[in-house]
């Protein structure tokens, strides 16, 4: 079965659970970017006692973070079609996705807990109606 076929039969839970791992994907990735950056760049790596110019490093790493995202979530386009429903692939999508990836991989990992918590959930319901519905 070709992988956007896949993308389109998905439950409403699978594609949220498929959404979230998407942006632990891009969140991940987009702080690597932002990690060489500020590897090249000594004066972003490095905490300043100025707050005004620390305040400006902390903008300026929050600035490099969403453009990682977008960029990120850009260049992984393609692959993403075959996983996200449709709908998640459009232009003004792919911007939320790297916004959102922007967020940090921590946030994202526990958003995933939840979901497949939510997913297991269903899964144990369904199972316990399967019993239920079994003749004795």
């Amino acid at each position: 079965m070709e992988l956007s076929a896949l993308a389109a039969n998905m439950t409403p839970v699978e594609a949220l659970a498929a959404i979230v791992g998407v942006l632990i994907s891009l969140s991940v990735a987009s702080e690597r970017l932002v990690e060489i950056i500020k590897g090249i760049i000594p004066f972003l790596n490095q905490q300043n006692n100025d707050e005004t110019k620390e305040g400006r490093r902390k903008a300026i790493l929050q600035a490099m973070a969403v453009c990682s995202g977008i960029i990120t979530a850009w260049l992984a386009r393609p692959a993403l079609a075959g996983i996200l429903p449709n709908a998640w692939t459009t232009l003004p999508a792919i911007f939320a996705l790297g916004l959102l990836a922007s967020g940090g991989s921590g946030l994202w990992n526990a958003v995933l807990s939840y979901v497949l918590n939510v997913k297991n959930m269903k899964k144990e319901d369904l199972k316990q109606l399967q019993k239920k519905s079994q003749p004795a």
